[in-house]
């Protein structure tokens, strides 16, 4: 009898995270890392590992966690302009883009002597 509960709470257990994993609709983006500014010898970089924030794009909405409280959303296009820029605010775990911002992005998340970086289609 134990054995069948346990069994019975392991496959519900199972078919949540399957459900869990493929009801979302959000692209998880391939964000790396790279100095802000590699000139400036007064803003090192850690020495140490460096935890890559899982940031999601859901058509115009990109979605991350609250470690990335004051960082800075940026949108470059191809001339490296910046056409888009939002600091995130505590709380906040979501920034939405205009819908007029179509093409090919750099995306960029500003967090002191750190840049998160990617390219993204909106």
């Amino acid at each position: 009898m134990r054995k069948s509960i346990v069994f019975i709470l392991a496959m519900l257990l199972g078919v949540s995270l399957s459900y869990a994993a493929n009801g979302s609709e959000k692209n998880k983006l391939p964000v790396v890392v790279k100095p802000t500014n590699p000139a400036d010898l007064n803003n090192q970089p850690p020495r140490g590992p460096i935890l890559v924030p899982e940031v999601y794009l859901d058509g115009h909405e990109l979605s991350f966690d609250s470690s990335l409280e004051g960082c800075t959303v940026r949108l470059l296009d191809e001339e490296e302009t910046v056409v888009f820029t939002v600091v995130i605010s505590t709380g906040q775990t979501s920034v939405t883009f205009p819908t007029t911002l179509t093409g090919t992005y750099e995306l960029q998340i500003v967090c002191g002597s750190i840049t998160f970086y990617c390219y993204i289609d909106l």
